[in-house]
């Protein structure tokens, strides 16, 4: 089962705003396919040094997902650390996990038991989960957003990643009525599809996901937010 959010900008006139990262905790539903429901948090607390800790937590009746990244903000630009992928689906565990060492630019990962290192040169590359810190921030200061390429890495390696604008809706969700921009992630298959859902009057926090992966629909949407 994979839980991954994605985000990005959305071509708009507005005035900027200073993008304060400060701790906080949302609260999702989700499900899959309408059948298996369950909740999932997304943590951000701060550490010494700029140093920050994101974790997303999801849970349901058969299976689980924990992801946590460690990373610097410093200078409105985010530097990953790590980032580590743990997931349960009955009595099967997987934990995949991705090491940036800046020092020796080498990126190490854990994938399927095995050991890979990548050569690490690019100070920008963004994990999954911190990858949204940076389009957050990148989207409080542009008068008109453009639409970006960001460069991720986890345990697979490197993989760019690019979405599409669809405009500006009004959604309601357990949170309630909210309006939010609606953004396509661009993939290479046409089996898979994601559509997100970020709401400005929240610094652009992700209020709702749909991913759709060879036939199975998920779906999560935000139902509170703890400062």
């Amino acid at each position: 089962m994979r839980f991954l959010l994605l985000i990005t900008s959305l071509s708009l006139g507005v005035k900027t705003f200073a993008f304060d990262l400060q701790p906080y905790t949302a609260t999702y539903q989700f499900n899959l396919n309408q059948q298996i429901t369950g909740t999932a948090t997304r943590t951000l607390s701060k550490q010494e040094n700029n140093h920050y800790r994101y974790q997303f937590n999801a849970t349901a009746a058969i299976a689980n997902a924990n992801e946590v990244s460690e990373f610097i903000f410093d200078k409105q630009q985010v530097q990953s650390l790590s980032y580590q992928n743990s997931k349960q689906v009955l009595f099967k565990n997987r934990v995949d996990q991705a090491t940036f060492d800046w020092d020796k630019q080498q990126l190490t990962t854990l994938r399927k038991g095995q050991n890979e290192t990548f050569p690490l040169t690019d100070k920008t590359v963004l994990d999954p989960l911190n990858l949204e810190i940076q389009i957050r921030q990148d989207l409080s200061q542009q008068t008109k957003p453009q639409l970006k390429e960001y460069l991720l890495g986890d345990a697979k390696g490197f993989q760019p990643l690019k979405f599409i604008v669809d405009g500006v809706e009004k959604i309601k969700i357990p949170y309630g009525e909210i309006e939010a921009l609606k953004v396509t992630r661009i993939h290479h298959s046409a089996d898979r599809q994601t559509q997100f859902w970020l709401a400005k009057s929240l610094d652009y926090l992700p209020v709702k996901v749909v991913q759709m992966d060879d036939g199975a629909i998920y779906t999560i949407e935000l139902q509170a937010l703890q400062k």
